[in-house]
């Protein structure tokens, strides 16, 4: 049983209790089970079958990504179950093992495995492939062994879903996955965590990581993220776009795209939403001079203020699929399209209450975002100057930081003669100006420059 706590944004500091299933595979106490069942719980109680009293145990090492941890109870002398060896094939038999809804009595159903490489994304995990089988599982059989007629452990069991057929599926982490992971666990090492239990979300204005629970002295912890919080991004990128959503919902496969690339040994940038203050915060884990704290803002930099035009937003790409960014939902008229510049073609995207009024004249606010891969400081400029407008009168520049971006932004009013501001912002992913963003923002409102902050927070070039 794990047991800890959680904010939430409406009802504040919450406690809760979980349980699932572990098996034994070593004499000296190792026990492998879920990373969902015990990742960031205050406590831990072990119990093993005809015991009534709890084991003490602690976490040697987790997997965020494979759904995979492995504890140590104290003492030593267990009996322990071997690892399956030969490659399970559709129709072997087997049985699934454990405590399945919390109750104390040890369960055993029977079935076979039904495919061998089933997709392995779920909303907490995003595993190679999985094996599919019909021995019934239930919540509590979490972290359980699938075994084989001799008892050797063909995989660890992760998950069940409804199929809309009226019928269930069941899945778990094959043993040819799990046994190099647990390898590494063993030895006191995560592998592809920052330590946070976390489900990833979608709904129409928010899309991220939420977090249930944090484990201390982990990076995420380390840094101040928060049970309750939402991860935004993480390495530059957004952590649920459009191609993480499949038929299931948001899954994790981007995030752990992420921390598969790059490591979690090394600095990585991040930003989360602390729904109950609407904080958004941005630093760098593994990083302690990139704190956490409230994101840069351009919009503040500009009008000092953070006055709000109080839009919700979507996620909005173009037709190549080569840039994605949020806009405001009201500005629904939108557009993909190629932008052609110093001989390159760069995908842009464009979002307007109307756009015709956005590009033909000076009172409609709107929004357009450009893509320029391969662009670096040696055309920065030049970039600059081709979008700046004739017609306005030039004001004033800056330079400024937001998130993973740094970079100008120019300044234009009395845009054909009429009372508005137009901004041309050009930022960069880092010092290295591998990529080129360029926004360009049409308001009548000081409220309507969120836009801008939204947009260097959120674009994202697959």
């Amino acid at each position: 049983m794990a047991e800890g706590s959680f904010r939430d944004p409406d009802f504040g500091q919450q406690s809760f209790s979980g349980s699932g299933t572990g098996f034994i595979i070593s004499s000296d106490g190792l026990v492998v089970t879920n990373q969902h069942v015990v990742d960031g719980a205050g406590s831990l109680q072990v119990y093993l079958e005809g015991e009534d009293r709890p084991k003490n145990a602690k976490i040697l090492g987790v997997s965020e990504c494979n759904d995979l941890a492995v504890i140590d109870l104290e003492g030593d002398g267990y009996p322990f179950l071997d690892w399956y060896s030969d490659e399970p094939e559709p129709g072997l038999d087997a049985w699934a093992a454990g405590f399945p809804l919390g109750d104390p009595e040890y369960s055993l159903t029977r079935g076979s495995v039904v495919k061998a490489e089933a997709s392995g994304d779920t909303n907490w995990a995003s595993i190679d492939y999985t094996l599919e089988h019909d021995a019934n599982i239930q919540p509590g059989n979490s972290g359980g062994p699938l075994v084989s007629d001799d008892g050797r452990v063909i995989g660890v069991n992760y998950a069940n879903f409804d199929a809309g057929t009226g019928t269930s599926q069941f899945f778990a982490i094959p043993a040819e996955l799990a046994i190099d992971v647990v390898e590494t666990l063993s030895s006191g090492q995560d592998q592809d965590s920052i330590g946070v239990n976390g489900f990833a979300v979608a709904y129409e204005d928010i899309a991220g990581l939420w977090v249930s629970g944090v484990r201390a002295g982990s990076p995420a912890s380390d840094l101040g993220i928060m049970a309750g919080d939402i991860i935004l991004e993480l390495g530059g990128r957004p952590v649920v776009t459009g191609s993480d959503i499949t038929d299931v919902g948001a899954t994790k496969a981007g995030y752990c795209d992420v921390l598969r690339t790059q490591g979690t040994d090394r600095a990585i940038s991040i930003s989360v939403l602390r729904l109950d203050t609407g904080e958004v915060l941005a630093g760098e884990l593994n990083n302690p001079e990139r704190p956490l704290e409230l994101q840069a803002s351009v919009a503040n930099q500009i009008t000092g203020t953070n006055e709000s035009a109080g839009f919700e937003y979507v996620r909005i790409g173009d037709d190549s699929g080569s840039v994605e960014v949020e806009v405001p939902a009201e500005w629904n008229d939108t557009d993909g399209g190629i932008i052609e510049f110093l001989g390159l073609e760069l995908p842009s995207v464009s979002a307007s209450s109307d756009l015709n009024g956005f590009f033909n004249s000076w009172d409609v606010p709107g929004i357009q975002v450009i893509a320029a891969p391969g662009l670096n400081q040696n055309n920065f400029s030049s970039t600059l100057e081709f979008f700046a407008p004739s017609q306005c009168d030039y004001q004033t520049s800056d330079t400024f930081e937001a998130n993973d971006l740094v970079g100008v932004y120019d300044v234009y009013t009395n845009c054909g003669g009429i009372s508005n501001v137009f901004y041309v912002v050009g930022a960069f992913y880092d010092s290295f100006y591998e990529a080129m963003v360029v926004v360009l923002v049409q308001v009548n409102d000081q409220s309507q420059l969120e836009v801008i902050d939204r947009a260097l927070n959120t674009v994202y070039l697959p």
